[in-house]
């Protein structure tokens, strides 16, 4: 199934014709939920032939998916946000949350499979490049371009920042209960942190909490990096199998080594040894 008519939903979402006055209204649409929102949900955006697919796919892979940290900082892409600051130990920088889930890294997805033919495609990269009104591409990152989180009974994601303005997750398969997304948009900007403001929803505050109950089949678009979020405790035996699409405007992109090593494994250290 390489024919993307055969993937994607276009009488949905017209991702193959974006010019035409159709397109144009879809790509509006999306602007203005993520300027009002912080997000735009894109339900069944593949098709269900095309989902039975992807997850059957993903689920042969689950095994080899690595546990990573399990208590995480909301900056944990951001290592020395804290650096300078003068900060006690309920300071938001210091604080940690519970993370359970497993990550299956980019070289992992086999090419072959139709995630990542349909993360590589030229269509995505422009879709997703005309939603950010500049030349998208796939993150050049060998372990983090491409995931797959996989969450089991207990499973959860704390309350974090990610480091793209613009974050791409298909949602592959949904559990039996809970793995609700939740997330406060805009609590930060280039100019400030606001941390205070992030405090109060570490501390349980939830006035300005809102949540996306995400569908299997469903793409996501977040602006992830300004927003704060988190995905609640997975409930039952059906695994939550979530893919995440690194798009970036910089194509020689790579992620941090660290982070790769801490979020996918030692073998990641040995690995890259081994190319020096």
């Amino acid at each position: 199934m390489t024919n993307l008519s055969q993937v994607v939903n276009f009488d949905l979402y017209p991702i193959n014709d974006l010019d035409s006055s159709e397109g144009l209204n879809f790509l509006n649409r999306i602007k203005d939920e993520l300027d009002c929102q912080g997000s735009c949900l894109l339900p069944d955006f593949v098709t269900e032939t095309a989902l039975s697919t992807l997850a059957e796919e993903a689920t042969k892979l689950t095994h080899l998916g690595y546990q990573g940290p399990t208590m995480v900082s909301s900056y944990f892409f951001n290592y020395h946000i804290g650096d300078g600051l003068d900060t006690d130990e309920n300071h938001p920088v210091n604080r940690r949350g519970k993370r359970n889930l497993k990550q299956i890294a980019t070289d992992l997805i086999p090419k072959e499979h139709l995630l990542s033919k349909l993360y590589h495609s030229e269509m995505m990269t422009y879709f997703i490049g005309r939603v950010l009104g500049t030349e998208a591409y796939c993150n050049e990152d060998p372990y983090q371009s491409l995931n797959i989180s996989v969450m089991e009974e207990g499973g959860c994601q704390q309350w974090h920042f990610d480091s793209s303005p613009l974050v791409t997750t298909l949602l592959l398969q949904e559990p039996d209960v809970g793995g609700i997304f939740e997330y406060v948009p805009s609590i930060r900007s280039d100019e400030d942190e606001n941390f205070d403001a992030v405090r109060k929803v570490l501390d349980g505050e939830r006035g300005d909490v809102k949540q996306l109950h995400l569908k299997q089949g469903g793409l996501s678009l977040f602006r992830g990096h300004y927003s704060l979020h988190q995905v609640t405790e997975v409930t039952g035996s059906t695994q939550r199998l979530q893919a995440i699409l690194g798009y970036t405007t910089d194509p020689n992109y790579h992620g941090n080594v660290e982070s790769s090593v801490l979020h996918s494994g030692p073998r990641i250290a040995t690995l890259e040894s081994s190319m020096l």
